[in-house]
């Protein structure tokens, strides 16, 4: 590369903060040279932390007032068209945290002006570049399972003082469209297969979907199952199951790939001896890892590396508004399985979000993303 990137970033919550500023600041390839976000305290405390030398309120004074080659739209969900569509007509590139959006005509008028500009736009589904979700992948590539016939997966976590858009449905909140959406996207990712039909529970108590599970058939035949919850332990897995073998990810443990053979049964002396050996093996690459804040923070670095070498390289994204759409259409079919109590298929899902059959109790919390 010639020069670094010049990265604008429009949203200074936890997601920016946590997530994506630490690894940015990492890169050789960027130069974060500006920040908006309505909020002037969040703001200033951002710049202070990254070394950030331009503050603006919002993307429109920042694309007036600054030249920059991406804008990164790190801001809630609702905003996130607005933010893209105004930097796409700026001609800038952008990366978007998933959700790409809150409805499908608001992902079309960002694929179709992204085609206009000739810009590039990453959406954000970080457990791709995750490591043992792409040694899984590179095992299923090779048919190291065999003929694939069921799909686990689990992601759980702690999230106790959501900002209230977090909360509800309608803007972009609930396990639907922040947790299970990253679930669809994998099974996309690894089955290299769309979703045909879904089938999902729903609960809902002081926010939309606190908890859910779906069952689901893809286009190749292979049923899957998540199961998501914002107010539990923490968890992220997914498990897949073949003719020839089955594999087991966990993305928050570094030795959290697990390959059994036909026949091989968990915990028999054969399978411990293997993964003990394994550990060993890849010690020295996962102490690596933990520097850099473990494999799933690492996984928000390698999207923006590839992101910007895209950009640099003129090569096609890895992860395209097109991906970032279809995850939409199934979370849609999801949320209107939940509503109705009965199987939707992908192809007949609302575009938008289907309301709850009865409202939740309003909560307002702290700490917007």
């Amino acid at each position: 590369m010639k020069r670094r990137v010049k990265i604008g970033v429009v949203g200074c919550g936890r997601a920016a903060v946590q997530r994506h500023l630490p690894q940015l600041a990492r890169l050789s390839t960027a130069e974060i040279v500006a920040a908006a976000d309505p909020d002037p305290h969040r703001l200033a405390a951002v710049a202070d932390r990254f070394h950030i030398p331009q503050l603006y309120p919002d993307v429109r004074t920042m694309l007036d007032k600054i030249e920059l080659d991406v804008i990164a739209v790190i801001a809630p969900v609702q905003s996130h068209a607005e933010i893209a569509l105004a930097a796409l007509d700026a001609g800038k590139h952008v990366f978007i945290e998933k959700p790409l959006a809150v409805t499908i005509e608001e992902a079309d008028q960002i694929q179709e002006r992204a085609r206009r500009a000739n810009c590039k736009v990453l959406v954000g589904f970080n457990f791709r570049y995750h490591r043992l979700i792409q040694q899984a992948r590179a095992l299923l590539q090779r048919r190291a399972l065999g003929p694939v016939e069921i799909i686990r997966s689990v992601f759980a976590s702690v999230h106790e003082e959501p900002a209230h858009w977090q909360t509800r449905r309608d803007s972009g909140g609930g396990a639907l469209f922040d947790q299970a959406i990253h679930l669809f996207d994998l099974w996309r990712f690894l089955m290299e297969s769309e979703v045909e039909e879904v089938f999902a529970l729903s609960r809902s108590g002081l926010r939309d979907d606190e908890a859910v599970a779906i069952t689901a058939k893809l286009a190749n035949g292979v049923l899957a199952t998540a199961t998501c919850s914002e107010r539990s332990g923490e968890n992220n897995e997914i498990e897949i199951y073949g003719r020839g073998g089955r594999v087991h990810v966990s993305c928050y443990r570094f030795d959290g790939l697990e390959f059994f053979s036909k026949g091989s049964i968990p915990g028999n002396g054969r399978a411990r001896v293997a993964a003990f050996a394994r550990i060993f093996k890849e010690l020295p690459g996962t102490l690596a890892q933990f520097r850099k804040g473990g494999d799933v923070l690492a996984s928000y670095g390698e999207q923006w590396r590839l992101f910007l070498g895209a950009i640099s390289n003129d090569e096609p994204v890895s992860c395209t508004v097109e991906d970032g759409r279809r995850a939409m259409e199934i979370v849609f079919a999801a949320m209107a399985s939940a509503s109705s109590g009965q199987p939707v298929k992908v192809a007949n899902a609302p575009h938008q979000v289907t309301p709850l059959l009865s409202a939740p109790e309003t909560v307002v919390a702290q700490s917007p993303e």
